[in-house]
């Protein structure tokens, strides 16, 4: 039976890696079912009245967030507000700019000792756009 450095056997070292995958896809699931309700692109065209074209575009240039589902993409509601995306996001999303979208998910949900009991969702939402952004470099560079 191999042994690695850490003193554990290959079948142990599979147990964590597969028990880390579990992890992880939980986690998915937790965020993706956090981020409901989602809009379809169609939804998110007649919202902002814009062509499939231009939510496309905004997705690629990080001004809109899109999930993954199956072959197609739901947007999460909370990023508009009044007709309108809402002000800042972009900004925060442009800092993530190749990140996959559930690390942007998980970022935006998770609460930050910077703001106190809120999620960089929720400060966003207060207009605290300049910390946010900070905060979302920050984790960058500990998390991403």
């Amino acid at each position: 039976m191999a042994i690695d450095t850490l003193g554990l056997s290959a079948n142990a070292v599979e147990k964590r890696l597969y028990d880390a995958g579990l992890r992880g896809l939980a986690r998915m699931a937790e965020l993706r079912k956090a981020a409901e309700p989602g809009l379809e692109t169609g939804q998110v065209c007649d919202l902002l009245g814009v062509s499939r074209e231009t939510i496309r575009k905004k997705v690629d240039r990080n001004q809109l967030l899109a999930i993954p589902k199956g072959g197609d993409r739901v947007f999460p509601a909370f990023q508009f507000k009044d007709g309108d995306v809402l002000p800042g996001l972009g900004e925060v999303l442009s800092v993530f700019e190749s990140s996959y979208p559930i690390v942007v998910l998980s970022f935006l949900l998770s609460q930050s000792p910077e703001f106190g009991r809120l999620t960089a969702l929720e400060a966003l939402v207060t207009g605290n756009r300049v910390s946010v952004i900070s905060e979302a470099k920050n984790f960058l560079r500990h998390d991403g």
